[in-house]
C-alpha cells in the first residue's frame, strides 16, 4: 500500500504536507515540547485561541531562552469566567499576532517532537481545529498527559491511594511552584517542572 494511502487509512486524515511534512516522521531526538493554550470559552469545540505558550524540555533542562509565548489578536467574545481565569481582555489582545501566524509559529516550534501538557487533550483539540482549517491536517505528534504519568507512578507505590488530580494538587504533591496560574507561559513552566520531577527523579 502506498505510504499516503496507508497514513489516511491509519489516521483517517491526510498527513502534513510541504513545509510540515517532517512532522509525520518518527521522532528520534530527546526533547519534549510542553504546551498550553488559553481560550475565549472553556469549550474545545467553540473556544477561540487567545494565547499559546510552549517550551522545549531536554532531560532536567527547561529551555526558556527559546520559549514560545504568543498572544493572539482576537475580537472573540470572551466568557467572563474565562477572563477571571486568564485575564486576557480584548484590549490586552490588541497588540497580538494573527491566529494564522500563531499557528504557523507553533508548528515550526513543535516539529515532530512529543507534546506534553496538563489536560493536553483540550489544547490538542483547539490547535487541531485551526490547523485543519488552515492546512488540512491535524497534529500527528505523540501526546503526553502529565497527570497520567503521575497516576501511574503513584499507583505503583500505593494502588488504593486517593489522588488530587487538579493542577494545584499535582503541583503541591510534587513540590512544584504554581507560576502565574492560568497564563499560558506560567502554566507551561509549572507543567514542565512537573514533567521533569516525574520522569527524571526516582
Amino acid at each position: 500500500m502506498a505510504p499516503l494511502k496507508f497514513w489516511k487509512k491509519l489516521s483517517g486524515q491526510l498527513p502534513p504536507q510541504g513545509r510540515w511534512a517532517h512532522m509525520a516522521d518518527p521522532y528520534d531526538g530527546d526533547e519534549v515540547v510542553v504546551l498550553d493554550c488559553e481560550t475565549s470559552v472553556f469549550d474545545k469545540k467553540k473556544g477561540e485561541l487567545l494565547s499559546v505558550a510552549a517550551v522545549r524540555v531536554k532531560g532536567k533542562e527547561i529551555r526558556l531562552s527559546q520559549a514560545l509565548d504568543l498572544t493572539v489578536k482576537s475580537d472573540a467574545v470572551t466568557d467572563p469566567n474565562a477572563v477571571r481565569v486568564h485575564y486576557l481582555r480584548r484590549e490586552d489582545r490588541e497588540q497580538g499576532v494573527a491566529v494564522s501566524e500563531a499557528i504557523e509559529n507553533v508548528l515550526d516550534f513543535i516539529g515532530n517532537r512529543p507534546i506534553c501538557g496538563f489536560y493536553i487533550e483540550y489544547d490538542r483539540a483547539i490547535l487541531n481545529r485551526y490547523i485543519k482549517q488552515l492546512y488540512n491536517f491535524q497534529l500527528p505528534n505523540k501526546f503526553i498527559e502529565v497527570s497520567e504519568i503521575y497516576v501511574r507512578k503513584k499507583r505503583r507505590l500505593v494502588p488504593e491511594l486517593q489522588l488530587d488530580l487538579t493542577f494545584e494538587g499535582l503541583a503541591r504533591d510534587l513540590k512544584v511552584p504554581v507560576i502565574e496560574r492560568h497564563t499560558a507561559m506560567g502554566d507551561v513552566i509549572s507543567t514542565a517542572l512537573m514533567y521533569i520531577k516525574l520522569t527524571q527523579f526516582p
